[in-house]
């Protein structure tokens, strides 16, 4: 398990590629707060970019795993 804290924050695409999940399926997760410091960035607009900390989404891979049997 890679420990991803201390990179750059990451844009949608990479979190998406990262969870395997769809992009669109990230943004709705950080819209509904699963990423808690998820932030707009530039003027923060609605077509601001989304950047959402690497510990963020190491903390939703951890709460999202399956529970080993």
């Amino acid at each position: 398990m890679a420990i991803l804290t201390g990179r750059p924050d990451a844009k949608i695409k990479h979190v998406a590629e990262f969870l395997n999940l769809h992009p669109e399926t990230v943004r709705l997760l950080a819209r509904q707060g699963a990423f808690p410091n998820a932030y707009k960035t530039g003027k923060g607009g609605r077509t601001s970019p989304t950047r959402i900390p690497w510990s963020d989404v190491e903390d939703f891979r951890k709460k999202a795993a399956p529970a080993s049997m």
